[in-house]
């Protein structure tokens, strides 16, 4: 891959193969987990894909894959939301009349059966009119079956929690908005600065949120509280992850202008985010990751990206131990 890659995500379970989603405005398919031991101590750089699903005629900016691993979704800047049979290779739903770029896709509902997406309207001068909507893949209906309309700038990311019927939306007006579709409730959280990512813990009761302020931080769904905080631009981390990786300058967490994503690790002992190159001889040059110990809040380990990697838009972890970063040089790791 020569273009960025805007979204990463592991199949589901056991999650053999990651796909992402790319600016050469298709989805890759990679295998993920090493075929043989001795390789699960490094970081292994994927180049060559062993699938290309092409249909989208603009950047793909989300992937998100149903429990079977028999279909995934992807949404990009052509205002669609398509519908992939995995094993042929070929959209079987697309849903479309969006106004601009769709931002973010996540499957719902029982056996999968709706698809929840997120976009910017742009249509009146000196406005952002957002939705998420909500999509019935059984349905011959191409019209959402719920939209919910409360953002005011583009909605950025999305999660859904199943055992609680939630939808966790953040969006760039600096509220996290988590709707309880059960109960027909919303809750909204300020955070004042753009919101980038956004992840539920897997009881519910916990809201992970990066903004542009170059903070990562876990909240209470139910009240709001701060609970843990990481990154900062005070606070640095060094280069320490095993399997060949030694210490090295230390790095500065950054996020202030891109869309970077961040998500629970290690039974959510741990947190990993993206993070955007140093500027102004900050730090060494490239973008890299970031793991946080989410009691101690320090840094464990930093995983450098590369000299000339402005940065590292999105991370996915799988519980059998392995994570994924997707680089804007195109790099996969």
């Amino acid at each position: 891959m020569a273009t960025p890659v805007n979204a990463v995500t592991f199949s589901s379970y056991p999650g053999t193969y990651v796909l992402t989603g790319s600016s050469d405005r298709a989805v890759h398919l990679s295998r993920a987990v090493p075929s043989n031991a001795e390789n699960s101590a490094r970081a292994v750089e994927t180049v060559s894909p062993i699938q290309r699903y092409e249909a989208h005629g603009y950047s793909v900016l989300d992937v998100a894959v149903a429990a079977d691993n028999a279909r995934f979704a992807s949404v990009g800047g052509d205002r669609q939301v398509f519908l992939w049979d995995v094993e042929q290779g070929v959209t079987t739903r697309r849903w479309d009349g969006h106004s601009s770029r769709v931002e973010a896709v996540q499957f719902a509902g029982e056996g999968d059966s709706v698809v929840v997406s997120v976009l910017t309207n742009l249509a009146r001068a000196g406005s952002a009119d957002t939705m998420v909507n909500l999509w019935d893949t059984r349905s011959k209906d191409y019209k959402p079956i719920q939209s919910l309309s409360e953002a005011t700038d583009t909605v950025s990311c999305l999660h859904v929690h199943m055992p609680s019927y939630s939808i966790a939306a953040g969006s760039y007006d600096g509220h996290v908005r988590v709707y309880d579709v059960r109960m027909g409730k919303m809750t909204d959280d300020v955070l004042v600065h753009p919101v980038t990512s956004v992840r539920c813990s897997a009881d519910g009761n916990g809201l992970l949120v990066s903004t542009l302020d170059s903070y990562v931080r876990l909240l209470d769904r139910i009240n709001g509280k701060l609970l843990a905080a990481f990154g900062g631009p005070e606070k640095r981390g060094e280069q320490s992850l095993p399997g060949g990786l030694s210490k090295g300058p230390r790095h500065i967490y950054r996020n202030t202008e891109l869309r970077v994503r961040s998500v629970f690790a290690q039974g959510e002992a741990v947190v990993l985010s993206g993070s955007e190159a140093a500027k102004g001889g900050e730090g060494p040059a490239g973008a890299a990751v970031f793991a946080w110990d989410i009691v101690k809040e320090e840094v464990v380990a930093t995983v450098p990206m590369g000299e000339g990697v402005k940065v590292v838009s999105c991370v996915a972890w799988n519980e059998q131990g392995f994570w994924a970063g997707g680089c804007s040089d195109g790099k996969l790791v």
